[in-house]
């Protein structure tokens, strides 16, 4: 239960706070040409994210390191049938995993 509060709260942080900070999920259909164009992008949109999900969930992120390793696992780059790629959403997965379940 716990989980599935903090994945509806981390999802309602990512796509209401900022136009910024729903970059992850408004561009799960972009495609990149290669996986550093994807990379790169994801990097970017994980620093727009740093320091509102600080600030919204310090009971579950103490540093930005805590953040950028969440935002890297929750929102990898994956490459797809068309030889594109893309940004995937693993935000479920990445709130019940070992990872983040130890990580707390």
């Amino acid at each position: 239960m716990k989980t599935i509060l903090i994945l509806a709260a981390a999802a309602a942080a990512l796509t209401a706070a900022s136009p910024a900070s729903a970059h992850h999920l408004q561009n799960l259909d972009t495609p990149y040409a290669s996986r550093g164009e994807c990379e790169s992008t994801v990097a970017r949109f994980n620093t727009d994210d740093w320091d509102m999900l600080l600030a919204q969930f310090p009971t579950f992120f103490s540093t930005q390191g805590d953040v950028a390793s969440f935002l890297t696992r929750a929102f990898p780059c994956e490459q797809a049938a068309d030889g594109n790629w893309y940004i995937q959403n693993h935000l479920a997965q990445t709130l019940s995993s070992d990872w983040y379940l130890r990580h707390q």
